[in-house]
């Protein structure tokens, strides 16, 4: 799980979203506890991140079963693992992820946020970030590379969204 200690109530929206992305940015795997598997995995978490004219919403899921959203208008997300439709939802987008892997560049150091209408992906994995990127439009086209990476993204998402709405947390 990732620690918030430095955030503050007084925190904006913008403020805290960055703070949040960041930090997930920046985990450790090992200190997480989400040793190397003997699977043979590389990728221990994955980020969608939707741009658009409001802003930036970046779903967060990490191999533990840790899946967040957080807006960068405010608002979002946290504790989806604590339900199995959500952890299964992430588990199907890392694997997704890990098999588009070598279609991704390695990431800045920067991980700037997409633009309006431009979806980012970033592979979390044992040898260092990874990157992709693509206009939201063509992430809709089935032949397109990464669109069952968007497929994937989004169901995490929706399942995110419908806990949310029912207030299980």
């Amino acid at each position: 799980m990732i620690a918030t200690s430095g955030l503050r109530r007084s925190d904006s929206g913008a403020v805290l979203f960055h703070r949040l992305r960041e930090g997930v940015l920046a985990l450790d795997p090992a200190v997480e506890g989400m040793l190397r598997h003997t699977a043979g995995t590389i990728v221990w978490g994955a980020l969608m991140e939707i741009g658009s004219a409001e802003g930036t919403v970046t779903v967060v899921s990490l191999a533990d079963g840790t899946t967040s959203l957080y807006a960068s208008a405010g608002g979002g997300v946290v504790g989806g693992g604590a339900h199995s439709s959500v952890v299964t939802a992430t588990r199907h987008f890392l694997a997704v992820v890990e098999e588009r892997l070598t279609s991704f560049e390695p990431d800045g150091e920067r991980a700037l946020v997409p633009g309006d209408e431009r979806i980012a992906f970033r592979a979390l994995t044992y040898g260092g970030r990874r990157y992709a990127e693509a206009a939201e439009k063509d992430l809709r086209e089935p032949d397109h590379i990464f669109s069952p990476l968007y497929r994937a993204g989004y169901a995490v998402l929706n399942r995110l969204r419908f806990v949310a709405a029912a207030r299980v947390f």
